[in-house]
């Protein structure tokens, strides 16, 4: 059986070189050595440079027994990596997010040292950052990492170093190196889920026997099958199938129930019966499909994605297993069935979490933006998006694979490539070549805010699905504390606020966000924009379903450092109302009304005196209707009086957008209201409440407007 020595804790460490990745170097005048723990992103331990670092330590190991062998495994290491095990050279590495593993087994000893080299350059300014080479997407160049377009300081606060964790596996006869899960719907009810083993065996060639057990999570399902094989010295490929007559399906949590298995496998000498190897893997039964007009089916069953974009951090050694859960329940709290994450492959934990959530994934290859344009960039590229799609194959969440964010001159050349690339190692989800400019419109921040003009970010009957929009708030007062000095912070030091991704022109010419008198000021106003943009676009969306809106992506949930930027939620998880916004908007079974003009005088009849319930619309995303519902308009005062309150019952159709009350019956009770004239001045509230047939509160949504003095009005 595999045994792992864990080789994670105290490392010796020395800086090396600063270096580019051009390979101009400038060693050190003075190598320092000092103690840092791995797993972590050096940055994070207090090492701030882009170059080259040495990692050492020694350990014991056990003798190796015959017909057993030695691998060092490295599950994640920032950028290059060169590894040597006492003064023999292991193998190299490229990369940022994938698992590798060395042989050592000619060159294990008892007492081992181990010397890692790992290097993590900075890109030369005149490629950087139009022609890059590294391929760590949003952690090389982004507009919401650190430094964002700056020359000088968009490379700042490297990730490199070994960043999870590492491990000398010891294997017996056979080491299952992988395992791929795939299922297949059958039109009679049933599904094959099929199983590809990666078996390595060390030994001599011999006879096993593999048995696997299927068990249901949380639901009962077994199954077990056996399979007896002949395996040479060296890697084999073997193909399990099993049948499940009853599958329980995989959905997304407003579709279904996020039902899960999991494969228990054992390998078995077939002389001996000695069990020599075992694994698991939790998988899905699931289907997927997306149209050309982005119309996204599940199960054969179509779904509207409410979904948002996640950077969650910028040095992943700090993302811990209980963070990303922790953002997974955010995001199901904000009601949305979806995530893109966004221009980079983040930990297996993320998905994992996805996966018993029933949030479905958009997962975009590590590309941002421009990339160099040789033969030698497009082999590189093709061999990591492969790694990318091997280590993350069988999470169900997964549902599009997406090549390549924003490209530019890279578009014809290397994205086709990239997708062919991706379709011979999965053909069963769909490959989104690249996101494009075109689902990325932003109105309101970088172009005018339109729903309805003809402007680049209006809802025509062309536009099928935004993968990007929304608008940057500043995060409450508390957390920019922690971000800025004192002296940066107030009155704001600009430069200092570009460099945490501030976007200046866009917040003052385009949003025409006021500063206010003060920074909490600030705040409120940045973060009143942002949600009235995001609930008025995603409340646009939503009432269009499938005619043509197919689903959105809003940018972005949270920040990935202490930073300024278009997240809901700040970096140290404190929700912006950008947040509450976005819950609101995204609620499966959402009410809209909405106001014809948001300023009123006092004695004017709101909406032209129409029936609140005249112009109410039900958005239902469940897939089942919704019967005996009650529904209350009313609108609040100022100070919190209701002066009035229109009451009725309905029911919606599934998976619908509708005008619940018929004709008739809006003609039948077309009460309106008019302000009083002696009401007070301020902000109303229109407030919808749905409940269902018990009483409990199902939906809500409400209303801003003002009443203000005549001689106010514009």
């Amino acid at each position: 059986m595999a045994k792992s020595l864990s080789l994670n804790g105290r490392w010796r460490f020395s800086k090396l070189s600063e270096s580019t990745l051009d390979k101009r170097s400038l060693p050190l005048k003075r190598i320092f050595t000092r103690f840092i723990e791995v797993p972590s992103n050096w940055y994070l331990r207090g090492e701030e440079f882009a170059g080259e670092a040495l990692y050492e330590r020694e350990f014991k190991a056990p003798a190796l027994k015959k017909g057993q062998a030695a691998f060092l495994r490295f599950k994640g290491a920032d950028y290059f990596l060169r590894a040597e095990l006492n003064g023999h050279l292991l193998g190299t590495h490229e990369g940022y997010f994938q698992t590798f593993e060395f042989a050592a087994t000619s060159v294990l000893q008892e007492y081992n040292r181990l010397r890692v080299w790992v290097e993590s350059p900075k890109e030369n300014r005149k490629v950087w950052p139009h022609d890059k080479h590294l391929i760590k997407g949003i952690f090389n160049h982004h507009d919401a990492r650190p430094g964002s377009w700056d020359i000088e300081h968009g490379q700042d606060h490297n990730t490199g170093g070994l960043w999870n964790g590492v491990e000398l596996v010891v294997v017996d006869h056979v080491l299952l190196k992988r395992t791929q899960v795939d299922s297949v719907l059958l039109k009679n009810g049933e599904a094959v889920v099929n199983l590809k083993l990666v078996l390595i065996n060390v030994a001599e060639s011999g006879t096993y026997d593999i048995e696997v057990d299927f068990k249901g999570l949380g639901f009962p399902a077994k199954a077990k099958t056996k399979k007896n094989v002949h395996l040479q010295r060296g890697q084999t490929e073997v193909h399990i199938s099993q049948t499940f007559q009853k599958p329980r399906l995989w959905w997304t949590w407003d579709q279904g129930e996020p039902n899960l298995y999991q494969a228990s496998i054992l390998v078995r000498h077939s002389e001996t019966g000695r069990a020599v190897e075992k694994g698991a893997v939790k998988f899905g039964i699931r289907q997927i499909q997306v149209t050309p007009d982005w119309k996204f089916l599940l199960n054969g069953r179509p779904f509207f994605p409410r979904a948002t974009n996640i950077i969650p951090t910028q040095w992943l050694s700090e993302y811990t297993a209980d963070k990303a859960r922790k953002d997974v329940v955010l995001m199901k709290a904000a009601n949305l069935n979806g995530v893109r994450v966004h221009a980079h492959v983040n930990r297996e934990e993320f998905y994992a979490a996805c996966d018993e959530a029933g949030l479905f994934v958009w997962q975009d290859f590590a590309l941002q933006w421009s990339y160099e344009a040789t033969d030698a960039f497009t082999r590189n590229a093709c061999r990591q998006v492969k790694d990318m799609v091997k280590m993350l194959y069988n999470h169900p969440c997964i549902i599009v694979w997406c090549c390549h964010n924003e490209p530019s001159h890279n578009r014809e050349v290397l994205d086709p490539v990239l997708a062919r690339a991706v379709k011979e190692e999965d053909d069963s989800r769909f490959v989104d070549t690249q996101s494009d400019f075109r689902y990325h419109p932003y109105p309101g921040w970088y172009w005018e805010e339109s729903t309805i003009k003809d402007a680049f970010g209006a809802i025509g009957p062309e536009t099928t699905f935004f993968s990007e929009f929304g608008a940057q708030a500043l995060p409450d007062v508390e957390s920019l504390r922690k971000t800025f000095s004192k002296k940066e912070l107030w009155p704001p030091d600009w430069k200092a606020w570009a460099l945490h991704d501030f976007q200046y022109h866009q917040t003052f010419n385009f949003a025409k966000v006021e500063m206010g008198k003060s920074l909490r000021e600030f705040v409120a106003n940045s973060q009143k924009y942002q949600a009235y943009l995001l609930k008025e676009y995603i409340q646009s969306f939503r009432l269009k379903k499938y005619r043509p809106m197919n689903g959105y992506f809003q940018f972005m949930f949270v920040d990935c450092w202490p930073a300024i930027t278009w997240s809901v939620v700040d970096y140290f998880r404190k929700p912006k109302q950008g947040y509450f916004a976005l819950q609101t908007a995204s609620q499966p079974l959402l009410p809209v009304w909405r106001i014809h003009t948001t300023r009123y005088n006092r004695g004017e009849v709101l909406n032209w005196g129409s029936s609140f319930l005249t112009s109410l619309q039900m958005v239902n995303d469940y897939p089942h209707p919704v019967k005996g519902l009650k529904v209350e308009a009313r609108v609040v005062n100022p100070g919190g009086k209701v002066l009035f309150r229109e009451t009725r019952t309905c029911s919606v159709p599934a998976d619908s957008v509708t005008q619940p009350f018929t004709v008739e019956e809006r003609f039948n009770h077309t009460k309106g209201f008019t302000i009083p004239e002696k009401g007070l001045y301020g902000t109303y509230q229109v407030q919808l409440r749905v409940f269902d047939k018990k009483g409990k509160l199902i939906a809500h949504n409400e209303q801003d407007f003002e009443v203000v003095p005549k001689k106010l009005k514009p």
